[in-house]
């Protein structure tokens, strides 16, 4: 009966840890992509992003909501449902249905 007791105990602990393990980036839950209450407020009143917010996006992630309705659409027509926006002097190429980040480009 302990043994069983104690194999359940294990597997139990085993389970929570992995359930609380970090994603491929290190970041824990979730892509750790998204803004700031405070700056998602201020995009919203239509205040400018800080200096360097670029710099925390990389090809493969998802682009903030926010963000992507502050750009200004450059090329609707690409292939495979890629579009290009402006925002703040960036060119972001991206998925239009998924906003996943295909590449940034600086002017």
């Amino acid at each position: 009966m302990k043994t069983i007791l104690m194999s359940t105990v294990i597997a139990l602990s085993l389970v929570t840890t992995l359930a609380q393990a970090k994603d491929h980036n290190g970041k824990g839950k979730g892509n750790g992509k998204s803004l700031p209450p405070g700056l998602q407020k201020k995009v919203a009143n239509g205040g400018d992003l800080p200096p360097g917010w670029h710099k925390k996006y990389h090809q493969g992630d998802i682009l903030d909501y926010d963000i992507y309705r502050r750009g200004r659409v450059i090329d609707a027509h690409g292939h495979d449902g890629v579009i290009a926006i402006e925002v703040d002097n960036r060119i972001i190429r991206l998925i239009k249905n998924t906003r996943e980040i295909v590449s940034i480009l600086g002017r």
